[in-house]
């Protein structure tokens, strides 16, 4: 299977790192865009609903750059491709996987191979893929940074973003986007995990920066809903407020998975938090 990787011509620390990772296998560099060089705001205003114009210069750059890897991709005969950004970390098996295509879902458009450790639902039903499994995502999951993505789902992720009005990640993989793509894989345990998400994965300062900078510092963190925000700390007092909240955002993802899925496939669903291993 041939390995896309996104990386910006100002990164050559990236690229050898993961060029370094990836070694024995088939890769390709994707030139990403650059955002700094794209019109467009410099952040988001998330008190506003998504549009093309909320959405920042870097949001515009991510889409583009995966634009470019699905093109190329389409431009092959190969069946499946895998589209990776340059500042993940992998799994000891992860060229097993991508050295094989036995194991990926016969009807898939998409399976999401990474996790940014957020809870999201899955369908309880799985598949064998061999040492780990794949289960049906169920609802939003961040991070566009490793998935698997088939031609009929290249050729869908092209004509949804001819006329961007969300960022990467929602288009992909909110309840529109698994809509739209289905069916949409998550892999139990991931192969992927991007160096933001590790204690340990900043090991080099060009790691520190992306395609899209840091959330803009003066939104609410009320609204900001990025994996990223650092979190409260963790007091008592919080954490009974956590808690309490805790059953009305589950209500609240369950009304919108019964909306894209019907009630009647709510039993088969569950809240998990996707491991990395």
């Amino acid at each position: 299977m041939q390995i896309y990787v996104i990386n910006l011509d100002r990164h050559p620390a990236r690229w050898q790192r993961i060029a370094g990772l990836l070694h024995g296998l088939t890769i390709k560099r994707i030139a990403a865009v650059d955002g700094k060089n794209l019109e467009g705001p410099e952040y988001r205003d998330h008190t506003l609903a998504f549009s093309y114009e909320n959405l920042s210069r870097y949001e515009r750059a991510c889409i583009l750059s995966h634009r470019f890897a699905w093109q190329e991709f389409l431009n092959s005969n190969d069946p499946y491709s895998c589209i990776l950004e340059d500042d993940v970390f992998i799994s000891s098996d992860f060229h097993r996987f991508i050295k094989s295509e036995t194991w990926i879902p016969m009807d898939c458009n998409l399976v999401k191979i990474e996790t940014t450790e957020q809870e999201v639902f899955i369908s309880r039903k799985t598949i064998n893929c061999l040492e780990r499994k794949a289960a049906l995502l169920r609802s939003l999951h961040f991070g566009t940074a490793a998935y698997i993505i088939s031609r009929r789902g290249a050729e869908a992720c092209l004509k949804e973003t001819l006329q961007s009005d969300r960022p990467m990640d929602h288009i992909m993989f909110d309840e529109t986007g698994l809509r739209k793509l289905h069916p949409v894989y998550q892999l139990l345990p991931v192969l992927c995990i991007q160096a933001n998400q590790r204690a340990d994965g900043m090991i080099f300062s060009e790691l520190e920066s992306s395609i899209q900078p840091k959330v803009n510092p003066q939104a609410s963190p009320q609204i900001q809903m990025s994996p990223q925000i650092t979190p409260a700390p963790k007091t008592l007092l919080n954490k009974i407020k956590r808690e309490g909240l805790r059953p009305f955002r589950q209500l609240s993802q369950l009304i919108q998975i019964a909306g894209v899925h019907g009630l009647r496939r709510l039993k088969g669903v569950h809240r998990c938090r996707v491991p990395f291993a």
